[in-house]
């Protein structure tokens, strides 16, 4: 059984981390912590555990495994590296900082993840990231499609979303596509709402990225090989391929995915990996790689924006963390 602390009481660890971890029959919260003491007894009545203001007090006082830390990220660097220095399994939410916010990742902030890299790797812990599109059902599709090789090697892949999934999109991008050497990009102004970045992958393909604040579509990816090419529109289930000299087109949905639970889902397929993964001693598909190339991607697209420089993406270890999809 594993003893689970949630570190942060606000929507997101009481609608969906929370419950997500509940619901697990090898785990148990045992704990909850949050610096507005309304929102820590809350979590702890409605779980029937303790209730902290104090984060050092809480990880003193507690037999824990497992921190749940779902706070903003500007406060993720100082509680992630408590935990992992305590040697606790982390799981939190993305980017792992951000001094201008989640939208406007830059340099600067990358080194900060790398901290959180570096104390991670001197322990013998998982360190997952709440990249809920790795569990959802039509990526998870998707992906067996491109791995079966009917599409062929990339050749461009063509994503849009909405500002609340820029990150989510930055990762699924590089999920399925591989790593990503250069990007040139653009931004309407400061606030950077809306905004493109052409991008040029490792292996020669191309492609473009851009979100914007008045998107409806939540996202929309294309992958395209020099064989076929396969569409996941949005987070209901839907994703649709087909063969480039075929008029054939396969269309495929999860009934699951269709209805209201559609957001909740991913929360609780992708904390249920993270846990089975701690539990098998395996790796986890988002863990603290793909947050540090997630903010290594997004940090060059701003100063191509400041700049109006094509920037190459610089890795922090390069031969560490590919967790992206490769063809097999």
């Amino acid at each position: 059984m594993f003893k689970v602390a949630i570190l942060g009481y606000r929507a997101q660890g009481a609608n969906h981390h929370a419950p997500s971890f509940v619901k697990l029959t090898d785990c148990q919260i045992v704990a909850v912590c949050d610096i507005v003491v309304e929102r820590a007894r809350a979590g702890a009545n409605r779980y029937g555990v303790p209730a902290y203001t104090n984060a050092d007090e809480m990880l003193e006082a507690e037999d824990i495994d497992i921190v749940d830390i779902p706070v903003g990220e500007g406060y993720r660097y100082e509680l992630v590296m408590k935990c992992l220095r305590r040697g606790l399994h982390v799981f939190t939410e993305k980017p792992l900082a951000g001094a201008e916010g989640q939208y406007r990742i830059q340099r600067s902030d990358v080194p900060v993840a790398q901290e959180m890299i570096d104390e991670w790797r001197r322990h013998d812990v998982h360190f997952g990231i709440c990249f809920c599109l790795h569990a959802s059902r039509n990526v998870r599709r998707v992906k067996q499609v491109i791995q079966s090789g009917q599409l062929g090697q990339l050749r461009q892949i063509q994503a849009r979303t909405a500002l609340g999934s820029w990150n989510h999109i930055i990762d699924m991008v590089r999920f399925l596509s591989g790593e990503v050497e250069e990007v040139f990009a653009y931004a309407d102004g400061e606030e950077m709402g809306n905004k493109a970045a052409c991008l040029k992958f490792e292996s020669g393909a191309v492609g473009t990225l851009a979100v914007s604040q008045d998107l409806g579509l939540q996202f929309q990816i294309k992958w395209i090989g020099e064989l076929g090419e396969v569409t996941i529109d949005n987070i209901a289930g839907n994703a649709y391929w087909h063969l480039h000299n075929s008029h054939d087109v396969t269309h495929w949905s999860d009934a699951r995915q269709l209805d209201g639970g559609t957001y909740t889902a991913q929360f609780e397929d992708l904390i249920a990996e993270f846990v089975a993964s701690i539990k098998e001693r395996c790796p986890f598909v988002a863990d603290g790689w793909a947050g540090l190339r997630h903010m290594e991607i997004d940090a060059a697209i701003t100063e191509s924006i400041r700049t109006g420089k094509s920037v190459p993406v610089r890795r922090y270890m390069p031969d560490k963390g590919h967790t992206i999809l490769t063809l097999t």
